[in-house]
């Protein structure tokens, strides 16, 4: 059982780094782009783009979360610069939720 778990881990550890790269880079071009209310089409616009940033914030924390439970970054699985670029793109994400929790 031991192995299946560092597999597991090994795999997230290689596919995590650019997912979570992608989901912010993702939410943050999606929730930059504008969405004024004239009329009762442009408030259902303006709901639905807010509600897709919502998913995407919390798609953002399951892979923070997902980070976590893997106990990623292991030195015992990534190189220093991976485990640093990690770390940074985690505290990243993390901080961006802080972010749009206080919004």
């Amino acid at each position: 059982m031991p192995e299946l778990e560092d597999q597991t881990r090994r795999d997230i550890a290689a596919f995590l780094p650019e997912a979570i790269e992608t989901a912010l880079e993702s939410y943050r071009t999606f929730s930059m782009e504008q969405a004024t209310s004239i009329d009762e089409a442009d408030c259902k616009k303006f709901k639905e783009h807010h509600d897709a940033c919502k998913v995407a914030i919390a798609h953002i924390k399951l892979l923070i979360d997902l980070a976590k439970w893997a106990d990623i970054p292991d030195p015992k699985i990534e190189s220093d610069m991976e485990r640093e670029r990690l770390s940074g793109l985690v505290k990243r994400a993390q901080e961006e939720l802080y972010k749009k929790a206080l919004d």
